[in-house]
């Protein structure tokens, strides 16, 4: 009676489920089939392989098709084995090659070629006594393939067999550098995305970054990238790519960034890409380019706050040509959206200290625009704790530039009087002494 209770228990999962013990698929021993498959998954759950290995193997030469689990779980068991055999390299061996031969079943007769064999070669690679080649070519059909679905696993793999590939003088350092721009690229994609899996993605790229540490050059990255630009001007993905491992690697001043950056604008225009490019031109002292690319994300701006960074934008690429009061009125309206903006208030200050001499006809005139831009930095520093640092760095500098207290006297003023800036300015400070 309790081996009839225990067979019904086994059994019965299977047919409410769907299964039918009449399908082929169970072999010609359904009862045997079934009966091993929920005996083998128990001790598997329970981490007691060695007993499960028994009802494993009798469950894949019964019925190797009756259910995925039995690759799932044979795929633990093998590297149990393997694990358990350390000092026996050549039965460590037979053990790999059965593992591979486990997921060449699982392709059989469930499919979905690319993604087992991204299983199948990070299993490999854990090894160092299996086949480099042939792990990395399953690795690279497997990315290639499934490409942001690609599990994290298979794509740190990736990287690591090609920089494997690297130090056994089978690969070139472009060809290394080629993987990672793929690798990182759908890394990216899958930690911006908000999941469960997010955290293996994460600590994916972690380990990708210390691999890559050998071949993180500016000038390594721009050769191989300007070939490939060369090659393909108006690919996006390829454009995108370059933008994004140049930027992780800190190589934006390079033309190439610039170029890939204006391309991708060109191609799929919108508020990011324009204002990405009025940054990038202000870099690269063009400010004309600059006030036009923020014109053009003022236009495509979706959001208040979008308004406000493009105004500060045209402000700033304004103030870098010299044009300060233009600035000024620009910024003025970015400060009317967003007028709690430390940024804002800190170029602000920038403004007026630039136009001491413009505004000011002697000394004492000229210092009190110094005194007006600290205003705005004792503004700024009161307003957004975050850059409290560099307002006081900047209230330190102009500080020296204030009037002296005989100059102030020889002018009609003490310190602490109001006064007022005239020319385009119209605004009041008060008298300070250094």
């Amino acid at each position: 009676m309790k081996y009839i209770f225990l067979l019904c228990s086994i059994i019965f999962p299977f047919i409410v489920s769907g299964y039918s013990l009449s399908d082929s698929k169970f072999g010609s021993d359904s009862i045997q089939c079934v009966t091993n498959i929920s005996l083998f998954r128990e001790y598997v759950k329970q981490k007691n392989y060695d007993d499960a290995l028994i009802h494993w193997r009798k469950a894949y030469a019964l019925c190797p098709s009756a259910t995925k689990n039995i690759y799932i779980d044979g795929a633990k068991l093998y590297r149990h084995l393997i694990s358990k055999n350390k000092a026996k390299i050549e039965l460590q061996k037979v053990y790999l090659d059965s593992l591979e031969l486990l997921y060449d079943n699982r392709i059989k007769f469930f499919g979905k070629e690319n993604y087992v064999l991204g299983l199948k070669g990070s299993d490999m690679m854990k090894y160092s006594f299996s086949d480099l080649d042939r792990a990395f070519m399953y690795l690279k059909q497997s990315v290639e393939g499934e490409q942001a679905k690609s599990k994290a696993t298979a794509l740190f793999s990736y990287f690591k067999a090609a920089t494997e590939k690297f130090k056994s003088k089978n690969f070139e350092k472009s060809q290394v550098l080629e993987v990672y721009a793929v690798v990182v690229d759908y890394l990216d994609i899958n930690i911006a995305i908000d999941s469960k899996s997010k955290k293996f993605y994460v600590k994916a790229a972690e380990n990708v970054e210390k691999l890559f540490v050998p071949f993180a050059t500016c000038d390594d990255l721009l050769k191989m990238f300007e070939i490939k630009y060369s090659e393909s001007t108006n690919d996006i993905n390829l454009l995108k790519r370059i933008v994004k491992v140049l930027d992780k690697k800190n190589c934006t001043n390079s033309d190439l960034y610039f170029e890939a950056s204006k391309k991708i604008h060109e191609i799929e225009p919108s508020f990011l890409s324009a204002y990405g490019m009025g940054n990038l031109s202000i870099k690269k002292n063009k400010s004309s380019e600059a006030i036009t690319f923020f014109k053009q994300s003022l236009e495509m701006s979706v959001s208040e706050e979008n308004r406000s960074e493009s105004f500060y934008g045209i402000s700033a690429a304004y103030f870098k040509s010299r044009n300060n009061s233009t600035a000024r009125s620009y910024l003025l309206k970015a400060l009317k959206i967003s007028p709690n903006s430390g940024k804002f208030l800190l170029l602000l200050g920038d403004i007026y200290a630039a136009s001491a001499e413009e505004c000011g006809s002697n000394s004492f005139e000229s210092a009190m625009l110094y005194s007006l831009a600290i205003d705005k930095f004792i503004n700024a520093k009161n307003t957004d704790n975050t850059i409290k640092d560099l307002a006081n760095k900047k209230i330190a500098s102009y500080s020296k530039y204030l009037p002296s207290k005989e100059d102030a006297f020889f002018n009609n003023y003490n310190e602490g009087d109001s006064y007022m800036i005239d020319c385009w300015i119209n605004e009041s400070t008060k008298v300070r002494i250094k």
